[in-house]
């Protein structure tokens, strides 16, 4: 029964309470910090996506510029072919038409 006389155990037990809601604070003060820096990387992983996402949109639109104007020199250079068929089927007809007069 000594402790009931004691100074010092009569001063930790009537500071105990402050001392266990010091430690709650303490506590929850470092489970704020840790939420609050998980929130951070995600924040920076979040922006990291969009901004490569906002990328890879900008170049897939980019591409697709590039297939157009390429489908249309394609198209351009099938109606450049055709007209050089078209030529080339006309002088060998008349070089043809020429070799046959010349036999005759």
């Amino acid at each position: 029964m000594a402790r009931f006389g004691n100074p010092a155990y009569s001063a930790v037990m009537g500071n105990a309470a402050g001392m266990s809601m010091i430690a709650a604070g303490v506590v929850g003060l470092a489970s704020a910090i840790t939420a609050g820096l998980d929130a951070a990387a995600e924040a920076r992983r979040q922006n990291a996506y969009y901004d490569a996402l906002g990328a890879a949109t900008a170049h897939a639109d980019d591409m697709e510029d590039l297939a157009r104007t390429a489908v249309e020199m394609i198209a351009e250079l099938e109606v450049e072919v055709a007209s050089l068929r078209r030529a080339c089927r006309q002088r060998q007809e008349v070089i043809d038409m020429m070799a046959a007069r010349g036999r005759a």
